[in-house]
């Protein structure tokens, strides 16, 4: 299977098609309603006007006032799995960096994917929402959460980083397998063609 969604993509970019794809597909979609999105409530909690998660596929937050994050679930069918397209956090966002570690916790996520770079052409793009080697632990008060940083190991393309997630709201302990405060995720940060890529897995 990945061998043939690699291929495919190969395919899709050494064509030039990556345009007309994302035609078809904003033309596809343009029949399925974002209003929780555009609920006043909500709009500050949006990077970009023009990107929304669809009401029927949004990420919907369970322990929190506000259950809405710009954050969209999307099964891939040929890789029997599910992911979650997010925005990026931002300090200027209100609470959406102690909301995306409430996302992570709340659906068991093993990896997130960052397509960007913490600062692009001189211009914040990302808030810096896990911890460095500079500062191991960040806490995020408004959710409940702690984030430490265990390791981080670089390699010539990437860096690999092991996170610990941990819940301070949930009073027992749980182990890795099934019931813990705790949750252990990796992060790798690697660069593809020239582009810095970050990824949490």
């Amino acid at each position: 299977i990945y061998d043939t969604m690699e291929q495919e993509f190969e395919d899709i970019d050494s064509s030039g098609r990556w345009q007309n794809l994302y035609n078809e597909i904003r033309n596809q979609a343009s029949e399925y309603p974002y209003r929780v999105a555009k609920l006043p409530v909500n709009r500050n909690l949006n990077r970009y006007r023009d990107v929304s998660p669809y009401d029927h596929s949004r990420v919907k937050l369970e322990n929190c006032e506000n259950d809405y994050i710009n954050a969209s679930l999307v099964a891939v069918t040929e890789a029997q799995r599910a992911y979650i397209l997010s925005q990026v956090c931002r300090l200027s966002l209100q609470n959406t960096c102690g909301h995306f570690w409430l996302m992570i916790w709340e659906q068991c996520t093993k990896a997130v994917i960052m397509l960007n770079r913490v600062i692009e052409k001189g211009s914040e793009k990302c808030a810096q929402y896990w911890p460095t080697t500079d500062e191991l632990q960040m806490s995020f008060t408004d959710t409940g959460f702690v984030v430490r940083l265990l390791s981080e190991e670089d390699q010539s393309h990437y860096t690999i980083r092991v996170l610990e997630l941990q819940n301070t709201k949930v009073s027992m302990r749980r182990n890795q397998l099934d019931d813990v405060t705790i949750l252990k995720l990796k992060v790798r940060q690697y660069v593809l063609s020239g582009k810095l890529q970050n990824h949490i897995l």
